[in-house]
């Protein structure tokens, strides 16, 4: 699965939280191998720990920690410039397979509009994006994936990862949103069937309202060990736009959400 892991690492009071995720977040993911990424953002008022010296100090003690509680290989990188791009340009180098990011943003308040790095992640990632919530349970080892799908082509990439934990083994959670009364319910149903006619484990659950509010809460009373969402938008314009039901998804959710690019 996603074997090499770009973490994205802040220092901020929640930020402590992710470490309480990665012991259970390594064998659902098949975490093989981490690089920690902390950016000095130049365009902000400098802390002492973004001198050179101090940064590289902590993720130098941080990844041997991980790496020894872990049982994984853990790399580090000091970047400068703005957060989510370097981020993002430090996993197209070293060609990660997906990024890992703490979400503390579940709100549409000021630090959603101004700059939250895991939601402009959200908008900018060409790769798989794990958003662990900062005041979201751990996940047990047993819980269901669940899988939010509205049967678009957009959606083909998530799935194929959905398919990918459950050729695994796993349980399956399909969920499909009817928003209003021009959704397609055939189209639903056949997708919905198509998913448990071939995975013995997967169930299958259609919802009536909100898309993001209804899976949101579905995943929290399943206390779903993932949340898989296809991510649509593959230029620079789409990307940035807010409000998308990935988006919203991700926001809402208190479990684990992985964003998966449509391209």
């Amino acid at each position: 699965m996603l074997a090499h892991c770009i973490l994205s690492v802040d220092y901020s009071a929640d930020w402590n939280k992710t470490l309480d995720h990665l012991p259970a977040i390594k064998p659902l993911l098949g975490l093989e191998r981490l690089t920690l990424v902390y950016v000095v953002e130049t365009h902000k008022r400098p802390h002492i720990e973004d001198s050179g010296a101090s940064a590289e100090s902590r993720l130098k003690a941080l990844s041997a920690q991980l790496s020894k509680d872990l049982g994984i290989g853990v790399d580090y990188e000091v970047r400068r410039g703005f957060a989510a791009s370097e981020v993002l340009e430090a996993a197209r180098k070293l060609k990660a397979n997906g990024i890992i990011t703490l979400n503390k943003s579940h709100s549409s308040g000021r630090e959603f509009f101004l700059g939250n790095i895991a939601m402009n992640l959200a908008r900018m990632t060409r790769l798989p994006l794990l958003m662990l919530s900062s005041d979201g349970a751990v996940v047990e080892p047993d819980a269901p994936i669940l899988f939010a799908t509205d049967g678009s082509t957009a959606n083909h990439n998530a799935q194929n990862c959905f398919e990918a934990f459950m050729k695994q083994g796993g349980h399956g959670l399909a969920v499909w949103v009817d928003s209003d009364e021009h959704d397609d319910a055939e189209a639903a149903q056949h997708v919905l069937n198509d998913l448990t006619g071939r995975y013995p484990h997967v169930a299958a659950r259609r919802l009536k309202g909100t898309a993001s509010r209804e899976i949101a809460d579905l995943s929290q009373d399943e206390r779903a060990a993932l949340v898989i969402v296809g991510k649509r938008g593959s230029t620079p314009i789409a990307e940035l736009m807010l409000g998308s039901t990935a988006e919203n998804i991700a926001r809402a959710c208190r479990q684990p959400v992985l964003l998966v690019p449509s391209a």
